[in-house]
């Protein structure tokens, strides 16, 4: 009975376009409400539940991760990094298609974010595929695909919510999806080679660069490098917390976008100072003359990089407010629901439901994938985790599954959500993406624009799907793809 109160109420709310905040907090109280929970102190509790979970110090760890993805967004090293991955993979049958999987995979690691992962490769990889002839399906197929890498490869917002709802640690949940994320990126590179082997047409071949400019161009991978490593190798090797890690990465991310943005200029202008000391050698002097006069500094040219900098922190800042307090509003309301179902019993009642069956663990696993790719065909990805999450904790705890391996299978399974059809947001992402770039390319030409349906987004999408259903089979199959990592680590906090 209460169960079946609660869906109905949640579903009555998405359908009626309630916030989704708002949907999971209301059916919390109703649910109280209705089956008569009277006792103040557990209305006591429950607040305090919301409360505490809000106010958890790897909480903070989110607004850091958002804000490190939207500081390298607007940075302009996406930019730089996508024409160095192309060098590197134009080779493989299927061509730059491979730099849409790498880039997004690299990205990814810095981002945390499916969608701000997909939005900013695709600005970057469209108008250069218009140019080149290559098949669109495909080309849009691979960046939506790519771009939902960034919610498994660590530092990922999704593994944040799973740990914090389930109490899982956050560390070992990070390092969980590094190999599974990294097999998902090569499938999907595998899965190109193949249909360009397939059907040539697809993907044309491409003009081979010189070593010499590949090798010169992996400079430009350094800062991304250097994130990563920050983030990633503090916490393998217990140097920092995942809040800790997150605070580095940031603190990193903004001195690369300031230097992005202002480092010639503050070269050339230390460059003209340091002349200015008398004791310098001759040869010292001619150097530093050259590379201020290689790199001058224009009239009002300090004005706009600063005012240039100063815009795209605050646009960061402004876009991470947004997003963390959209995050933070749905798992406050997600603690509350998870409070009211144990309340209720609606948690005890599915352990003993599920567990009348007499499932084993992997026919338990099996069956709640089956149940989120059609719950993912219809609700958005979040929305699907923090709503069933508190429902399948006590299922998961008394069928033994492990939580760090059912995570990473989750966040896959989250993945394949945010690119079904219909309902998939990275789907929309990318055809909004597809639309303005032909706008822009249309204006440039003086033409009419002309944009391809959402439909094609649509099919494009499914070699890619079949992919992460391949690669949920491996880490079924294989546990040790998503727990070695952790268990081999010293910070896994």
């Amino acid at each position: 009975m209460a169960i079946a109160a609660a869906f109905s109420m949640m579903s009555a709310f998405f359908m009626g376009g309630l916030y989704v905040s708002g949907a999971l907090g209301v059916v919390a109280l109703l649910l109280m409400k209705l089956f008569n929970i009277s006792n103040p102190n557990l209305w006591n509790i429950m607040g305090n539940r919301a409360w505490e979970g809000s106010t958890n110090f790897v909480l903070i760890a989110i607004p850091l991760f958002v804000l490190m993805g939207e500081l390298v967004l607007r940075s302009g090293i996406a930019e730089r990094m996508y024409a160095v991955l192309s060098r590197w993979l134009v080779f493989i049958p299927g061509g730059l298609i491979h730099s849409n999987i790498a880039s997004c995979a690299v990205f990814a690691a810095c981002a945390g974010s499916s969608v701000a992962t997909a939005a900013t490769i695709s600005r970057v990889a469209l108008p250069a595929f218009r140019q080149r002839g290559y098949n669109e399906r495909l080309v849009i197929g691979s960046l939506a695909a790519g771009g939902t890498l960034g919610i498994l490869i660590p530092p990922s917002i999704g593994l944040v919510l799973y740990g914090l709802i389930v109490g899982e640690s956050i560390g070992r949940l990070f390092l969980a999806g590094f190999v599974p994320g990294a097999i998902l990126a090569v499938t999907f590179m595998i899965m190109i080679v193949i249909a360009s082997k397939i059907w040539p047409g697809i993907a044309p071949k491409e003009e081979l660069v010189t070593w010499r400019l590949r090798f010169v161009g992996l400079i430009s991978l350094l800062p991304i490098a250097f994130l990563v490593f920050a983030v990633l190798g503090s916490i393998y090797f217990g140097f920092a917390t995942p809040t800790e890690a997150a605070a580095a990465g940031v603190t990193g991310a903004l001195f690369l976008t300031l230097a992005g943005n202002s480092g010639m200029l503050v070269a050339s202008l230390a460059a003209g100072l340091v002349r200015r000391f008398p004791l310098l050698p001759r040869a010292v002097k001619t150097s530093l003359d050259d590379f201020r006069s290689a790199r001058p500094v224009l009239p009002g040219q300090a004005r706009r990089n600063v005012v240039h900098t100063v815009n795209i922190l605050k646009e960061s800042f402004l876009s991470t407010a947004r997003t963390s307090a959209m995050i933070l509003l749905i798992l406050m309301a997600a603690f509350t629901l998870q409070f009211a179902f144990a309340a209720v019993r609606i948690s005890v009642d599915m352990a003993e439901w599920v567990a009348a069956f007499e499932l084993t663990q992997l026919q338990l696993v099996l069956v709640l994938v089956v149940f989120y790719l059609v719950l993912g065909t219809f609700m958005e990805s979040y929305s699907m985790m923090l709503t069933t999450l508190p429902i399948l904790i006590p299922v998961l705890s008394d069928a033994n599954v492990d939580k760090v391996w059912f995570g990473i299978i989750m966040v896959i399974l989250l993945e394949a959500a945010q690119i079904s059809p219909p309902q998939g947001m990275a789907l929309y992402v990318l055809h909004g993406a597809r639309r303005d770039t032909d706008r822009e390319i249309a204006e440039y030409e003086g033409v009419l624009a002309k944009t391809g349906t959402i439909n094609d987004v649509f099919v494009g999408v499914l070699p890619f799907m079949v992919c992460m259903f391949v690669v949920i089979g491996l880490v079924i199959a294989f546990p040790e793809l998503a727990t070695w990592l952790p268990d081999q680590a010293k910070g896994g906090r």
